[in-house]
């Protein structure tokens, strides 16, 4: 066995910037030890740091597996071009983040498949582990390479890269393969026999389930949670010393979406809805904001608005959170939930934008797609966010959509300036941003059998929205890349002879693809985009069809048909069952917690609430607390700002109630004396905090944790 040393991480370290995508070790992660477990995998994200630390999925299965005794789950991440280069020049294998072991020494590689332009980057970590691409060139000596995550839902493009891919819901499958794989000693390929016979797990290079005729292939059926009340859901997240995307606890409220809006390939995937009880999603807003010390919480859903008694929810934590400046997120709510009441509860959180997406900008439009609102009430919407004191708006649209055309484009513009009209209406320092993505057709939806634009239409479109939509203050539109959308939508309808074209791709240079600064679209030259992006029969075989999400194919077929003439379905919780075929009415069913008003709240549950969230009152002595610390180790890697972060969370997580500046965007009174390099160590640094009320300052100080090479080494206190 062997293990990357400190020494030489420390070298890379030196060559790369944000070198603290590397370092591992941070608040709540886990490091278990290596010989205490059977089965021992290495999860990996195809995208840098902050992208992946930010994917929930990770998080899940991250936390699921390690809370299983016998189990170890460490994680990687793709290697930024700098590390790439570094690790090459020194010979560094890609390590795990916890262990410091190279890939090859783990039994499992669970690679999550989050977007189809992440597929240069498995290359890249396969090979920096030394690794073949191919599951067929592999023996024994390797570890099992195990996919999973929406991409699943047609993996086709990478699946010879692949012994194994899941399908649906993962976080008690990883758990039954570690199982399967603990049974006893068999070859890998015995060992794939076995891991088939999950529900689930697609296992692409076996014969019986080789790509052939489809009345031919076994149908491999997802998995699913279908109570996610009582399924695994972390607590305690891992708490990244960087800023990452999403920097926030999440907790996911509901799985799947009712809407049935035709484009949306997770609204179909996911179904059917399950939903969180209002306890446990209070429990574990409570313990995720308790145990991090994040400034943001977001309740996650595919459409939030559709929970009813959220805005009782969202209160509640709000209250509890008011004194120490939590910001609450609600990142998927459709316009016809946005109630005046639940925009009031949210707008303690008016530092960030609000978001709304219409998609389309014609009522015809949006009935092709299934999105039933109108322009009446997105403007009205757009009045109330103003309103209500946010100062930016985020719209988002897409062209290329079924049936579209040219005028449809342009009611595009027509929208974005009469909300743009309306929201100066009420206020001048607004900020609209119109961000317009291209149309690409997903499989296991309704527009699976779509066209999408060529990429001449594509610009024409985008070049014609620029010539509408005036420069003005406050006013800005954003577009996807043109290339960007057209390699999505090969790999997004795409088939096994696209695996070929990735491994060439990755040997021009291609890495990263989803970045502008990275994408060489010139790397991708040989694949026949006319094929890919062509409009398919109905009766057309298609390279997913062996992969069984429940949905109905006549039932797609007739929503698609229903598209082409601009009818809508309604959702099947308020309305009848539409029979999309994924819902046995036994084990497999919707799930609906609560069909009551819990829109205002009673005396005794505000009492409750504040009781479960243990708040505090607030009062006017401020003291400052002053604070020497040592920061050696590998956390001499951190940056100044990393480091303020870093305290910033160690004091919300020990519960010290920290002064806050006033204004639009408060911030922490908090301050460190000097603002050491990146690489230098501090033995005797200085700090300040104020704070509300000191204490037991004893007692107080020895609640801070903080990671190992970051220590306090003395304190004391002054009133103000």
């Amino acid at each position: 066995m062997t293990i990357v040393s400190q020494k030489t991480i420390d070298q890379l370290l030196s060559k790369v910037r944000r070198p603290s995508r590397y370092i591992g070790g941070e608040v709540n992660s886990y490091n278990k030890p290596w010989d205490s477990a059977h089965v021992k995998w290495c999860l990996v994200f195809p995208d840098a740091y902050e992208i992946g630390m930010s994917h929930i999925g990770l998080q899940i299965i991250y936390d699921a597996l390690n809370s299983e005794e016998g189990l170890l789950a460490d994680r990687a991440f793709a290697p930024w071009l700098d590390m790439e280069a570094a690790m090459r020049e020194l010979n560094v294998p890609m390590w795990g983040l916890e262990s410091k072991r190279p890939l090859k020494e783990f039994d499992i590689i669970g690679i999550t498949l989050p977007y189809e332009l992440t597929y240069t980057n498995i290359l890249t970590m396969l090979d920096l582990a030394g690794i073949p691409f191919y599951a067929k060139d592999r023996g024994e000596e390797y570890p099992l390479i195990i996919g999973g995550g929406v991409g699943a839902f047609n993996p086709e493009p990478v699946a010879p890269f692949f012994d194994a891919i899941v399908l649906g819901d993962g976080e008690r499958t990883a758990v039954e393969i570690s199982k399967t794989k603990n049974e006893g000693r068999t070859t890998n390929d015995e060992l794939l026999g076995k891991l088939s016979k999950i529900r689930g797990v697609y296992v692409p290079n076996r014969g019986e389930e080789n790509r052939g005729q489809r009345s031919e292939v076994r149908k491999i059926q997802k998995a699913i949670v279908a109570d996610i009340d009582g399924s695994h859901f972390p607590k305690k997240w891992v708490v990244p010393f960087m800023k990452i995307v999403h920097d926030r606890v999440g907790v996911e409220i509901q799985r799947g979406c009712n809407r049935g809006c035709r484009f949306c390939q997770a609204g179909y995937i996911y179904r059917p809805v399950r939903q969180r009880s209002p306890e446990t999603i209070k429990e574990l807003a409570c313990e995720g904001l308790d145990l991090t010390g994040n400034e943001e919480l977001s309740f996650i859903s595919l459409s939030a608005g559709d929970y009813e008694g959220l805005g009782n929810i969202v209160k509640e934590v709000s209250e509890r959170e008011s004194g120490r400046w939590t910001n609450i997120n609600l990142p998927s709510l459709r316009v016809e939930t946005l109630t005046p009441e639940l925009l009031s509860v949210l707008k303690r959180s008016l530092h960030g934008g609000f978001t709304i997406a219409p998609e389309a900008a014609t009522e015809r439009l949006r009935n092709v797609i299934n999105k039933q609102n109108t322009e009446e009430e997105l403007l009205k919407t757009v009045e109330t966010v103003f309103k209500t004191g946010w100062r930016q708006l985020k719209l988002y649209f897409m062209i290329g959509l079924p049936t579209e055309t040219i005028d449809d484009v342009r009611a595009i513009a027509d929208l974005v300036l009469k909300a743009y009209d309306a929201g100066r209406r009420i206020r001048h320092d607004i900020t609209i941003t119109a961000s317009v993505s291209t149309f690409v057709p997903k499989s296991h939806t309704p527009f699976q059998w779509a066209r999408q634009l060529t990429l001449e239409e594509t610009l024409e479109r985008q070049n014609l929205l620029k010539k509408l939509i005036p420069k003005k203050r406050g006013l800005e539109l954003k577009w996807h890349g043109a290339k960007l959308s057209l390699l999505e939508g090969a790999f997004s309808r795409g088939d096994r002879r696209l695996a070929e074209r990735i491994v060439s791709a990755w040997n021009k240079g291609s890495r990263f693809d989803a970045w502008d600064e990275c994408f060489k679209f010139e790397n991708w030259a040989d694949i026949d985009f006319t094929d890919y992006l062509r409009e398919r029969s109905t009766d057309e075989e298609l390279p997913w069809d062996h992969l069984f999400a429940g949905l109905d194919r006549d039932f797609l077929k007739s929503e698609y048909q229903k598209s082409l003439n601009a009818e809508v379905t309604p959702d099947c919780i308020n309305n009848k069952c539409t029979n999309c075929g994924v819902c046995d009415f036994k084990d497999v069913k919707n799930v609906i917690v609560c069909h009551c008003d819990l829109s205002v709240l009673s005396t005794a549950k505000q009492s409750s609430a504040l009781d479960c969230f243990g708040g505090a009152p607030r009062n006017d002595n401020i003291t400052q607390l002053n604070f020497t610390f040592i920061k050696t180790g590998v956390m001499r890697w951190v940056s100044h700002l990393e480091l303020m972060h870093l305290f910033r969370r160690a004091f919300r997580r020990a519960g010290v109630l920290v002064k806050y500046s006033q204004g639009f965007n408060p911030h922490m009174k908090l301050s460190l004396e000097r603002a050491l390099k990146v690489g230098e160590e501090g033995l005797q640094e200085k700090g300040k905090v104020e704070i509300s009320d000191a204490g037991n300052l004893d007692e107080l100080m020895n609640k801070i944790e903080l990671p190992d090479g970051i220590r306090i080494t003395g304190y004391s206190a002054s009133t103000r």
